[in-house]
């Protein structure tokens, strides 16, 4: 008794995990219905069918994504610095002459991103000098975010630079690294 009983539980089992193949009729004939079979009790059938695929898995597609930080038309940007009260940047009369220059960004990133930047001398113009942020993380939203940054100078040898509106004296390099 108990072995029919397993027996019966076993092909209730293999009946509730079968898929059944759905069925396309097919006539001989646009008037032609005299070549129909039942399946399983069901509507008529018309030889020759044809089987139609079933989904019996679905398997997620993944993809490797790294972090990306995009600067709009970073290559159009520059600092120009320009005298200043030495005040103005937290320096005093001794410090003579005073420079700062800002630029504004629009940054854009897919993870939570905090600003940095390193400054690299050209020439000897520049004795003392630092830079400062305006908004220093972005949002890893996609989305462009405004920050800015800005370079103070201090000490400044104008007198080893030869005169211009923009004569080249150092250059900063935007870095950025996972906010934390």
């Amino acid at each position: 008794m108990i072995k029919r009983t397993l027996i019966a539980i076993a092909v209730v089992a293999l009946l509730a995990t079968s898929v059944h193949a759905a069925l396309t009729e097919h006539y001989f004939g646009p008037d032609d219905k005299s070549y129909a079979v039942k399946v399983d009790g069901k509507d008529e059938v018309r030889w020759p069918y044809e089987y139609k695929a079933l989904t019996v898995c679905t398997i997620p597609i993944k993809m490797h994504v790294g972090m990306y930080v995009q600067i709009k038309e970073c290559k159009d940007k520059k600092i120009i610095l320009q005298q200043v009260d030495c005040l103005d940047i937290g320096k005093g009369v001794n410090d003579f002459p005073c420079y700062l220059g800002c630029v504004s960004l629009d940054v854009r990133a897919n993870f939570p991103v905090k600003m940095d930047a390193g400054l690299n001398k050209i020439g000897d113009t520049i004795k003392d000098w630092d830079k400062y942020w305006e908004g220093d993380t972005v949002d890893g939203d996609g989305e462009y975010h405004p920050v800015k940054v800005c370079v103070k100078a201090w000490n400044t040898v104008i007198w080893k630079a030869k005169p211009g509106d923009e004569t080249d004296v150092g250059t900063i390099e935007i870095k950025v690294k996972p906010q934390q």
